[in-house]
């Protein structure tokens, strides 16, 4: 399934808000980074 450029930016724009709802720690920026690009992709073996 491919993301159009607006979903993308969507997701970019509120990864941040949804992990502060999960009352989780922030991941460091590469590995945030490295989850956001591989949500994007839709990566991850599913």
């Amino acid at each position: 399934m491919t993301l159009a450029q607006e979903d993308i930016e969507f997701i970019k724009d509120h990864l941040r808000e949804w992990l502060d709802e999960l009352e989780l720690t922030p991941p460091s920026a590469p590995l945030g980074k490295e989850l956001l690009e591989r949500m994007v992709r839709g990566g991850g073996g599913t």
